[in-house]
């Protein structure tokens, strides 16, 4: 019960879903939202519960039309496959949840209507837009290969790409839900984005503030190329530096 209380108290919903639901109740179309709402829950939960097992503290979990988005104040420098397991669990139990509701509801007519909805939330959440399931997933999998500074510049590459795909969409094809959805993921993927700076200066100050026994190591020329991961040796004008020496030069008149 504790846990469900703690969701509860996280839980911030759209204004935009209060729209949906009213065009919903208007249009008669009231159990496409109540089976959207019963998935994205789902969804949701698959994150959030998740991430409780890994002991992540959940900040906020947010709900949009056709999508949520949970927020978590773990470190950043967690482990990659920890964040890829919670990031991957929410469409794991959506489709969990597809198949109980399917079996659930024995009409043909719900049955294909219920389909509709999951394939929509999935295909939406796993787009490979930042910060959707799918434009974290890719940015998890790209800090495997490379830099955490440059994983931000080449999911923001990717996202603005695919932004640009939806608004193309909504030329040849008009409605309401395409106009909204891509408007709120352009505010959300520019505020992500100014956050970036913020993101960059936590990771490297986690790693002045706690120990991380990383079993890979790599020689880095600067601070900027760190890996997620992997403990650095930094080069510079043929020196080497530890890690360690240059995060203590960079914080030791911060604190």
């Amino acid at each position: 019960m504790l846990i469900i209380k703690n969701i509860l108290n996280k839980i911030y919903i759209h204004p935009s879903c209060y729209i949906l639901l009213l065009l919903s109740i208007i249009s008669a179309q009231f159990q496409v939202a109540i089976i959207v709402s019963f998935l994205l829950l789902i969804h949701e939960c698959g994150h959030f519960f998740t991430a409780y097992f890994f002991n992540w503290p959940t900040e906020r979990i947010t709900f949009y039309p056709f999508g949520g988005v949970s927020k978590f104040t773990h470190e950043i420098n967690c482990p990659l496959k920890e964040e890829l397991i919670v990031l991957l669990m929410g469409p794991i139990m959506q489709i969990v949840g597809y198949i109980f509701l399917k079996e659930l509801i024995y009409s043909y007519n719900y049955e294909e209507l219920i389909k509709t909805i999951h394939y929509n939330i999935i295909i939406f959440n796993l787009f490979p837009i930042y910060p959707l399931d799918g434009g974290r997933i890719i940015q998890v999998l790209t800090c495997y290969l490379t830099s955490y500074n440059l994983s931000f510049k080449i999911i923001y590459i990717i996202s603005y790409f695919f932004l640009f795909i939806l608004l193309l969409s909504f030329i040849y094809n008009p409605t309401l839900n395409i106009l909204l959805i891509t408007t709120l993921l352009i505010i959300k993927l520019i505020k992500e984005k100014q956050k970036t700076n913020y993101y960059l200066e936590k990771f490297t100050l986690e790693r002045y503030l706690h120990k991380y026994n990383f079993k890979k190591s790599k020689i880095v020329p600067s601070p900027k190329a760190f890996k997620r991961d992997y403990h650095h040796l930094i080069k510079a004008k043929n020196k080497y530096y530890l890690e360690e020496e240059y995060l203590l030069n960079k914080y030791k008149n911060k604190f």
